[in-house]
């Protein structure tokens, strides 16, 4: 221990001796690692934050459909409907979960001044409310109402970009609904039904979840089961399921998995229909998070090399100034092993140095983010992109501690090995043309 005391010493006195090559590499390291921890607790956060979106807001848990209808979720087949669910529910509800039946369709809706593409959702009031947050955020917008729509009223309530592009007043809040949907009978006959619907627009959603700000509307259930609405008859596409005792800022856990609600089902679960998870239906936006993810951090991670590069080039310049110098070392007994712990004693104090610096600009950068936030729905536009990350309102970043931690660790050791190759350079010399180097 003592030799090595000795040699720390010796490497200190090198990096009090260059100071400037000193302060500049430092510099780059500490510049480096803060942006590895801002850019990694941004992403982190932005991440968590979208998918608690995904679950609080557009779809719980799970959803419970038809097989075919989940391999053609994108085309929202609604011939791939069943009926008599309600027995489901109340399974469901027994074993400690909130669930909540849904109508899933595409049409158009027009106002007096344009029309739109829009995902129409028909809902459960209530039961929908149990699961999902959006109800919260309704608002009165260019409507000047701002409440949620009732079952048995032919309402609904529209995305705030769907508003905006319709031109809703509240002297214009009347539009009407044009859809074309096939419902599939147990003897496995499809009926074609269109219908022209008129309804009253209630509220505006505008909540953290991007999609349900888009081109997306709800409306009650209930009316749209008889003639006057789309002649359902019973039927739903999915069933929304969450469990009653779980919080908004929690994930999904193992009570919430596919297993564990077939399970609860049991044999009263219908062979035609099965369980699908958030993630199942999330599966483009993790992709897409997985993505941004890794861009920025290879970003942030060339910044890192860039830094690595100049402490072996700062290692490498220091011995080649002293080239006599260690020639005269290795003449007095200083083994080449020896040499190299001290090099690497000084491009670990480097690494050290810049590491902690790194970590207090760092989380001083990182802090207002995470205790105030930005407001994120300045930034950008409602959407109706699956893909991008779920985040309209006020964005919180987030502390990841094993990462603060861990980049200042990989960037100490990472460091001190960088000083390995030059200074291996430096004990091939014989010692006679290091003393005669000038």
């Amino acid at each position: 221990m003592a030799g090595c005391s000795e040699l720390a010493k010796i490497a200190l006195r090198n990096l009090a001796r260059h100071r400037v090559k000193t302060v500049l590499t430092v510099l780059a390291i500490m510049v480096s690692v803060a942006l590895y921890i801002f850019a990694d607790s941004w992403i982190t956060g932005m991440s968590m934050e979208s998918r608690r979106n995904i679950v609080n807001y557009e779809m719980g848990a799970a959803k419970l459909q038809t097989k075919l209808y989940f391999e053609k979720k994108d085309e929202m087949p609604s011939y791939e409907s069943f009926a008599n669910w309600e027995v489901l529910l109340e399974i469901l509800d027994k074993a400690g979960y909130n669930a909540a039946p849904r109508f899933v369709f595409s049409g158009t809706m027009f106002s007096l001044d344009g029309s739109a593409p829009v995902v129409f959702n028909a809902v459960d009031p209530v039961l929908d409310a149990q699961i999902l947050r959006y109800a919260k955020y309704v608002e009165p917008g260019p409507l000047d109402l701002g409440r949620y729509i009732q079952s048995g009223n032919f309402e609904i309530v529209v995305g705030a970009f769907l508003a905006d592009k319709l031109k809703l007043t509240q002297e214009n809040n009347n539009v009407q609904i044009s859809a074309t949907i096939d419902i599939k009978d147990e003897d496995g006959k499809v009926r074609h039904i269109y219908q022209v619907i008129s309804a009253v627009v209630v509220g505006v959603i505008n909540s953290p979840n991007p999609v349900t700000n888009a081109n997306i509307a709800y409306i009650p259930l209930d009316v749209l089961q008889g003639e006057e609405g789309m002649m359902l008859e019973g039927h739903i596409t999915e069933i929304l399921i969450r469990d009653k005792n779980a919080k908004d800022s929690d994930l999904p856990g193992k009570r919430e998995s596919a297993a564990s609600i077939a399970a609860a089902l049991g044999n009263n679960l219908p062979a035609k229909l099965k369980v699908f998870t958030w993630k199942d239906y999330s599966a483009d936006y993790l992709g897409y998070e997985k993505m941004e993810a890794g861009a920025t951090k290879i970003l942030t991670m060339l910044l890192f090399v860039l830094a690595l590069l100049g402490i072996s080039n700062t290692i490498l310049m220091s011995i080649l100034e002293r080239t006599k110098e260690i020639g005269m070392m290795r003449a007095l007994g200083m083994t080449d092993n020896q040499l190299i712990l001290v090099y690497m004693f000084e491009a670990g104090f480097l690494g050290l140095l810049g590491s902690v610096l790194g970590i207090i600009l760092g989380c001083a950068i990182n802090y207002p983010v995470v205790e105030y936030g930005i407001d994120f729905g300045s930034m950008r536009e409602p959407m109706g992109a699956t893909a991008s990350f779920r985040i309209a309102a006020l964005f919180r970043s987030t502390w990841d501690v094993p990462t603060i931690i861990g980049t200042g660790v990989v960037a100490t050791l990472v460091s001190s090995f960088m000083a390995i190759f030059p200074a291996r350079r430096a004990t091939k010399m014989p010692i006679t043309d290091s003393l005669r180097f000038e």
